[in-house]
């Protein structure tokens, strides 16, 4: 079992978009209550009021990964990762991010996303332990595939030999059936040779 979400952030109250800090502060609160579609709403309010809020675009990752909106999600963990100016929390945002691509199956981008916060925070022991977690789960599914592919490789070469068998018998029957028909047509002109009359000599 992976390790849960980094907790939200909380806004910088120096910011001056104090509507958009606001609006946060709501989403929050509703995101403790286990309110989450409420939450996704009010951060997204805090980004219209202000589109470069780095707080509201993590904690709006947050609801959107509780409501299983992965894909938008990692969206929003991408952006929080890619504007925010604090080291701590664009490793929060790639870690975050590293769990809801567990959550989709994206194993490799997983283990880039932790790889890339434990490189901003290298003491962050939940990061590693997922990390080591992905990176288990990738091996024991290339160890499912690697036998698949061995039982493809080994079926492939019996449909072909299947295939060929007929192909064989089809060959050799027509063969028998144009000599046979060879033979008729030899046959045939004996007879007639050996049925018509010599030319008379006058």
């Amino acid at each position: 079992m992976f390790i849960a979400l980094s907790s939200l952030v909380m806004i910088d109250l120096n910011l001056n978009a104090q509507q958009s800090n606001s609006l946060v502060q709501k989403g929050n609160e509703a995101y403790r209550k286990g309110d989450y579609k409420n939450a996704a709403e009010l951060y997204r309010q805090a980004l219209m009021n202000n589109a470069g809020n780095i707080t509201a675009k993590f904690n709006l990752g947050n609801a959107l990964q509780k409501e299983n909106d992965l894909a938008s999600s990692e969206k929003e963990y991408n952006d929080a990762a890619g504007n925010a100016a604090e080291s701590d929390l664009k490793a929060k945002a790639f870690y975050n991010k590293g769990l809801s691509l567990i959550r989709q199956k994206k194993i490799q981008d997983a283990i880039d996303a932790f790889k890339q916060s434990l490189k901003l925070q290298p003491a962050d022991d939940e990061a590693r332990e997922n990390l080591q977690k992905a990176m288990n789960e990738l091996k024991q599914q290339q160890q499912k595939q690697q036998p698949q592919k061995q039982q493809n490789k080994q079926n492939k070469p019996e449909k072909k030999q299947q295939n060929r068998q007929p192909n064989l018998q089809m060959m050799e029957q027509k063969f028998n059936e144009l000599r046979n028909q060879e033979k008729q047509l030899q046959k045939m002109l004996q007879k007639k040779t050996t049925n018509a009359q010599p030319d008379k000599d006058w």
